[in-house]
């Protein structure tokens, strides 16, 4: 099947060479720090480390002070996540605790031999770099296990202010979110991503969130990036297949015009 069509442009060359993005490895974007705050090693950005500083003191983990915050809101993924606001600020923020995917989850559970949250901010900040929306990672936490030799980690993202999931957009009679300008914008989304050979490699309904600009545009912003590897010259076809493989399956339960409309957009 054809997934390369009039909707999806191909694109050639990548302007990223590196699989994990424009920051080396082992180095930190611009304006980010590291600092031991208690048993952890945070890294943040500059402007926000005081927030971790105050997190850090009132309890053990970043999940945890979360999950203890008057008007914190519960977000479901693989895992909850806490969205709450930063102490003493209007800012709210997503606080997720890593958890693995896949057939081996129920035994690695939450423990990393290489945690992925230093490779999420990488990834987040080359794919801001070059205009492609992504919350902002705001900073992490790892916390060591058996002298380092393994961690656990907790990641925090600047929150989306109303935004939707695409599935939502797609199934739900939603005036603010039209069908036709949500399934624009995910594709003007796989469009720049295939500019620059992103491959997200699990890139679903649920991966895609929308967001509405001050002018009304509605735009798209990719999570969970920290599976995204750039120079990837099948990008295109991949991403879209993936994501055709996540609409169909959701429109053979949960069955909407706007879920057929994407899937026939994109190619299938």
């Amino acid at each position: 099947m054809n997934f390369v069509n009039d909707t999806i442009s191909p694109f050639s060359g990548s302007p990223i060479a590196t699989p994990l993005g424009l920051i080396p490895n082992g180095m930190l974007p611009s304006g980010y720090m590291q600092k031991e705050l208690r048993d952890a090693t945070v890294v943040a950005h500059g402007s926000t480390m005081p927030f971790f500083d105050e997190m850090m003191r009132a309890h053990m983990t970043l999940h945890a002070w979360a999950s203890q915050q008057p008007t914190r809101r519960a977000m479901q993924g693989r895992q909850v996540a806490w969205s709450a606001p930063l102490p003493d600020s209007e800012v709210r923020a997503v606080v997720r605790h890593s958890h693995h995917g896949g057939m081996l989850a129920s035994l690695t559970r939450d423990v990393f031999l290489v945690p992925r949250a230093p490779d999420e901010l990488r990834i987040s900040w080359t794919l801001r770099h070059v205009g492609i929306r992504t919350p902002r990672v705001l900073g992490y936490a790892l916390y060591p296990l058996l002298a380092g030799q393994m961690f656990r980690a907790d990641v925090v993202t600047q929150e989306i202010v109303h935004g939707v999931e695409l599935l939502q957009a797609l199934t739900t009679d939603m005036a603010d979110f039209p069908r036709d300008a949500c399934i624009e914008a995910t594709l003007t989304l796989l469009r720049r991503l295939a500019r620059i050979w992103a491959h997200h490699r699990d890139l679903n309904c649920k991966n895609i969130l929308l967001a509405t600009t001050e002018t009304g545009e509605i735009v798209a912003y990719v999570l969970d990036v920290d599976t995204l590897r750039f120079a990837e010259k099948q990008a295109e076809s991949r991403n879209a297949s993936r994501l055709l493989q996540s609409v169909r399956k959701l429109n053979a339960t949960a069955r909407s015009a706007g879920l057929t409309q994407l899937a026939t957009q994109l190619g299938g």
